[in-house]
C-alpha cells in the first residue's frame, strides 16, 4: 500500500550545504518548517546575486542560469512607484524563473516610513507539501544603498 508523503524533498545546494554536512542529516525530505527555511535561504540567495543584465534586458529574457539573480537596483527608489513596480515585476519574475518551488507568485514593495532608503519586500505564493497547498509569505529588508536583503518568513 502506497504511503502519503508528508514532506517535500530536500533540493541539492541544501543537500550539499555545510549544514546538512555538518550534521549528518541526509533525510530526502523536508518538513514544512525546513520547506520554508529552504525557500528563504533560496529568496534571500536571488534578492543577494546581481545578473549581468540591465531591468529591461532582465525582463525581456528568459531566465537562463547565467542570468540568474536581480539586475543592479541600488538607482531606483522605493518611494517612486515607476520605481516600485520596476522592482516588483523584476522580483516577481526572478523568482517564478528560479525557484519552481514556489506558485502562483505575489511581490509588493513598501518604502521604509523614515528617511533611509531601505524598503520592504513581501514575497508570498502557495507551495505543495505532499497533497496540500500551503501559503507561504517572506518579508526582505532591502538596503537599496548596497543592495543587500535579509530574509525572514512573515
Amino acid at each position: 500500500m502506497s504511503e502519503l508523503v508528508r514532506g517535500a524533498s530536500v533540493p541539492l545546494f541544501d543537500r550539499l550545504s555545510a549544514r546538512y554536512e555538518a550534521t549528518g542529516d541526509m533525510r530526502q525530505l523536508l518538513s514544512p518548517e525546513d520547506l520554508q527555511a529552504s525557500i528563504g535561504r533560496e529568496l534571500s540567495r536571488l534578492m543577494n546575486t546581481r545578473s549581468r543584465l540591465t531591468p529591461a534586458e532582465f525582463l525581456q529574457g528568459t531566465g537562463t542560469a547565467i542570468d540568474y539573480g536581480l539586475p543592479d537596483f541600488q538607482a531606483l527608489s522605493a518611494r517612486s512607484q515607476a520605481h516600485s513596480d520596476l522592482l516588483q515585476s523584476m522580483v516577481t519574475l526572478a523568482v517564478g524563473q528560479y525557484e519552481p518551488r514556489l506558485k502562483d507568485v505575489s511581490v509588493k514593495v513598501f518604502p521604509s516610513p523614515g528617511p533611509g532608503s531601505n524598503a520592504t519586500l513581501v514575497i508570498g505564493g502557495t507551495v505543495k507539501i505532499g497533497m496540500k497547498l500551503r501559503q507561504l509569505n517572506f518579508e526582505l529588508q532591502l538596503d537599496q544603498r548596497t543592495g543587500e536583503t535579509a530574509a525572514e518568513a512573515a
